[in-house]
């Protein structure tokens, strides 16, 4: 349901910029945050939320208007669904879809607004937001992998004594590359013989998330999915997660957010509740503590080297910018990890022009340039060098990735 745009994108732009006040939860994670703000989300059509979910794959929406209520469906891969595709002959499971909030609007129809993955066009994949049955599928027949450290380690052993038999052979300079060689061989083997043996596997969480829409838990739901992605990744299970926290337009109370007792739609579009210490306001900083959190268990969860924050490219966003106008333009996206110096660490914050000076919550926020496609196809080409086009042609796709985010 969006962003107080104003409270939301950064101070300043470039590796300079300062948090702002809603963005202040992720303090703590801020060298691996890039911030990308004042883009234009291109989708050629406007029927209310549909539109903002453009910034996923860079399809406009299909079959407006074909089924009761606002209706559309999704008309093409989002960027997950793409990145699944690339690595599912690696992995056990392409991808898995996660969600929090089992909310969902009642006046919304089709597979837009219903899921935040998608396959291609009627083929969506819904967000589980029961956590028990999320491990289940990823765990439930999940066989551990045998520690092969000593295998890996006598071979970098063999591999070792095998080039030091050439020392005898070479000239001084070659000498210097295989000194050089033979000191990171060593360095892996250390990597090795210190790292955990293999991936843990998880308990079951034992939690359905079975309450009322008015009285969910979703601090725990957020973390507790948030843990079961991190194993997944660990575990090299899957390479690709997805966690909707809650649809747009979906009307319940999220009591955990205090003054929160009304719909939270209805709060979105309720400009009045927008002051400081408001309930919208509050739900901003509450919804950017969440993504701190599930920030925070990647970064906690280590890898042979460094940590799986490290190894990840998160991206993060709404289904609009001023949620009371459905705005598309400057439309918010954040990233978080760098995908092994893919992107840049630390981040930036990149924004074609500020905010305009006279913009008012209600409004159209401007001004905005730029593609938001641009971004996805940033990220695609981590995973496809050769990729040069995400989205559909002459609109919302995008043949130019964002360079000024890159590593």
């Amino acid at each position: 349901n969006g962003i107080m745009i104003d409270k939301w994108e950064p101070v300043g732009v470039g590796a300079n910029y300062q948090l702002n006040t809603h963005t202040m939860p992720l303090a703590a994670h801020k060298d691996y945050l890039n911030f990308v703000t004042g883009l234009d989300n291109r989708c050629k059509e406007q029927i209310t939320h549909h539109e903002g979910m453009t910034v996923w794959s860079g399809y406009t929406m299909a079959d407006i208007g074909q089924g009761q209520g606002f209706f559309s469906n999704t008309a093409g891969p989002t960027i997950d669904a793409l990145i699944s595709e690339l690595t599912k002959t690696k992995v056990p499971i392409s991808g898995i879809h996660t969600g929090v909030s089992k909310a969902q609007s009642p006046a919304d129809y089709g597979t837009t607004m219903h899921a935040l993955s998608s396959r291609g066009y009627l083929q969506p994949n819904p967000a589980n937001t029961n956590p028990s049955a999320v491990w289940q599928s990823l765990f439930g027949s999940f066989v551990q992998p045998k520690d092969d450290r000593e295998l890996r380690i006598s071979i970098l052993d063999a591999t070792k004594e095998d080039v030091a038999t050439l020392k005898s052979k070479l000239g001084a300079a070659d000498l210097v590359r295989l000194d050089a060689h033979l000191d990171s061989i060593a360095a892996l083997q250390n990597k090795l013989s210190t790292a955990a043996p293999v991936c843990e596997l998880p308990p079951d969480p034992n939690e359905d998330n079975s309450e009322s829409l008015n009285n969910e838990k979703l601090t725990l739901i957020n973390s507790l999915q948030a843990e079961l992605i991190a194993y997944a990744f660990q575990c090299d299970i899957t390479r690709v997660a997805t966690l909707l926290f809650i649809e747009g337009a979906a009307e319940p109370s999220l009591t955990e957010i205090p003054g929160n007792n009304d719909s939270w739609h209805q709060y979105s579009h309720n400009t009045g509740s927008w002051g400081d210490g408001g309930p919208f306001e509050n739900g901003q900083i509450f919804m950017m503590s969440r993504l701190a959190d599930f920030i925070g268990t990647l970064k906690a969860a280590t890898e042979i080297d460094g940590n799986l924050l490290d190894s990840t490219i998160l991206m993060a966003s709404s289904d609009c910018s001023d949620g009371s106008v459905h705005a598309i333009s400057r439309h918010p996206i954040l990233l978080a990890g760098h995908g092994r110096g893919y992107l840049k660490y630390p981040g930036i914050h990149h924004q074609p022009a500020p905010l305009a000076a006279n913009y008012s919550y209600g409004e159209w926020p401007g001004p905005s340039s730029g593609n938001t496609s641009d971004v996805l196809l940033a990220i695609l080409q981590r995973f496809d060098p050769t990729a040069t086009f995400i989205g559909e042609q002459n609109s919302a796709g995008s043949g130019t990735p964002l360079s000024a985010i890159l590593g």
